[in-house]
């Protein structure tokens, strides 16, 4: 599944569950950025997941055995406000110009901030770089949208 598990030594396990190579990979670099990752670990119906933090928006990484394989990391940042949803969405639409890596979207009444990407050729540096800085663009606007739109913050009744 690509360089993503090509740092250090690799086990038997290891070359043998590319997917569990990945999930290691993925708890170190939780570890680097001040998250426990073991403390963060969600049990999901298949692959791996976790979530944590950043300030005020929650941080979901996932790892999906499916096809072949996926990084996901996402950011439910608001539930949308009961007006002005047209100015909204037009800022949405504005704001995924300008986003590298990850891209604004909405499902049911939440607004997410999401990036995917296949395994395949991600090498761990890439991995790093995806999870911080959606965790710091989510932290940064989830608040910003609020205030400019209403609406509350995810996990907030």
């Amino acid at each position: 599944m690509g360089r993503l598990f090509s740092r250090g030594g690799r086990d038997k396990d290891e070359a043998s569950d590319p997917l569990a190579a990945a999930a290691l990979a993925v708890e170190h670099i939780l570890a680097q950025i001040g998250v426990d990752a073991a403390a963060a670990r969600m049990d999901v119906e298949s692959g791996f997941g976790w979530n944590f933090l950043r300030g005020s928006a929650l941080i979901e990484v996932y790892l999906s055995p499916e096809e072949r394989g996926y990084l996901q990391v996402l950011a439910p940042i608001m539930h949308l406000p009961p007006s002005n949803l047209l100015a909204l969405y037009r800022r949405l639409l504005e704001l995924n110009l300008e986003l590298t890596n990850a891209a604004l979207g909405v499902h049911e009444d939440l607004v997410y901030l999401y990036h995917e990407r296949l395994l395949e050729g991600l090498d761990a540096g890439e991995a790093d770089v995806i999870i911080r800085r959606l965790a710091r663009v989510a932290d940064e606007l989830d608040d910003a949208l609020v205030v400019e739109f209403g609406g509350r913050l995810y996990g907030q009744g």
